[in-house]
């Protein structure tokens, strides 16, 4: 495989990873701020956002995984 697509490949997967990470430090958050904020007004837009960004963490990493398994060997 050409050595630009590998490189594209990986830069690609550590972004995907990245933007992953981040989005779990976001729930850490959004999750502390829920529990903080108890069974108030406005926690629901709080539990659909956890929700939300846990479903995008999750397909980001499918992603990365899915270059990853695409990767030569050898």
């Amino acid at each position: 495989m050409d050595p630009l697509l590998l490189l594209l490949r990986e830069e690609m997967a550590r972004k995907l990873t990245d933007a992953a990470a981040t989005m779990a430090a976001t729930v850490e958050v959004l999750t502390a701020a829920r529990t903080i904020a108890g069974d108030v007004r406005g926690t629901e837009s709080l539990r659909a956002a956890i929700e939300e960004l846990n479903d995008t963490r999750d397909r980001l990493l499918g992603q990365a995984g899915a270059l990853d398994a695409f990767a030569p060997r050898g």
